[in-house]
């Protein structure tokens, strides 16, 4: 794993060196016809990136889809331009969601809107949407209907991470409308998209199109997952751990799998006032932590974790069977998805 990640981190001085010049320009927009402000390109997109993508960041989407590479035999160094094409997505919905929570903190530093302004992150977050496309566009060792594919399922993708998101959002000052299915749906169309974007351009890549359907689900399953346990840590972390602000979740109103448990299973009095505190997006820490406590003390949180346990040992048990079985590309495949869904506890 630790090798996968060396590689990843060598494709951030690759497409983004410290300084960009005009040779690094045009791979992105072509030749200059009159002349490009390097500085200026430099300062309001190449350092936001940079400053952003080179934060603390487990990278395990494309991590986990080198390691599928590798689980079915294909040399997985050959596709560190598709696996740093993951990361620079997620990278993008996470800059672009921020300025829509107005949250304050990303990985424990300040969110990008709040050191560069919303006007360049916005740019820059909307750019890093459709950066990995001209990487993917300017693969040369891969066939045209393999790179065909691989740009169908990043728009498709995509454009569920969007669909998901709108539902996110409306729950944020509107919580009363939020049901158990609605929120899987969502989680699997926003969590989802990436874990399965990269398990399905794996499938392109080693030509198993026909366990595509199964490793989709799996992949889903697991964003579901690994979603429920990133919910969690807002009622079981700290906030340096957490690398997010106190209570951040509660002040943006958002309609976790906790929250949805604490609605069902609180007492009338503590459900209204976890309602308003929800559709309040207040600051102060106090009437924050009123929320937290209601959600903890009626075993939500517990009882989210054991629901992401139970879905990801399901989803294996079903998956585990049809994929290769040689040991250590197995287990390596199995002890990433884990480590995904495991934290936490």
């Amino acid at each position: 794993m630790l090798r996968e990640i060396k590689e990843i981190e060598k494709s951030i001085d690759k497409y983004f060196s410290s300084n960009w010049k005009k040779n690094d320009i045009s791979f992105w927009i072509g030749k200059e016809k009159f002349e490009i402000d390097c500085s200026t390109i430099n300062k309001n997109l190449n350092s936001p990136v940079r400053n952003f993508i080179l934060r603390k960041g487990k990278r395990w989407r494309p991590v986990l889809f080198l390691t599928t590479l590798r689980l079915f035999g294909i040399d997985w160094k050959k596709h560190i331009d598709v696996a740093f094409s993951l990361e620079l997505a997620h990278n993008a919905t996470l800059v672009i969601d921020d300025i829509e929570d107005s949250a304050e903190l990303r990985r424990g530093k300040p969110t990008l809107h709040k050191i560069f302004g919303i006007d360049i992150a916005v740019n820059t977050g909307s750019v890093m949407y459709f950066l990995p496309l001209k990487i993917l566009l300017e693969k040369k060792n891969i066939t045209e209907e393999q790179k065909f594919k691989l740009l169908q399922i990043y728009i498709e993708e995509m454009i569920n991470v969007h669909f998901g998101q709108t539902m996110d959002i409306s729950w944020h000052n509107n919580p009363h409308l939020i049901k158990f299915d609605y929120y899987l749906e969502m989680t699997r169309l926003k969590t989802g998209a990436l874990i399965r974007m990269a398990e399905r351009m794996s499938c392109v890549l080693t030509a198993k199109e026909k366990l595509e359907k199964d490793i989709i689900e799996f992949a889903e399953t697991a964003g579901i997952a690994f979603q429920i346990k990133d919910d969690c840590l807002e009622f079981t972390s700290d906030e340096k751990t957490f690398g997010k602000s106190y209570g951040n979740d509660i002040m943006e109103g958002k309609m976790s799998l906790p929250v949805i448990f604490a609605l069902e299973n609180s007492s009338r009095k503590d459900k209204e006032k976890l309602l308003n505190i929800l559709t309040k997006h207040s600051h102060n820490k106090k009437i924050l932590k009123e929320a937290i406590d209601i959600v903890i003390k009626n075993g939500a949180v517990e009882n989210s974790l054991e629901y992401a346990d139970n879905l990801i040992e399901f989803a294996w048990g079903k998956i585990e069977k049809k994929l290769p079985k040689d040991s250590k590309n197995l287990k390596d495949f199995k002890d990433i998805t884990y480590s995904l869904v495991k934290r936490g506890k």
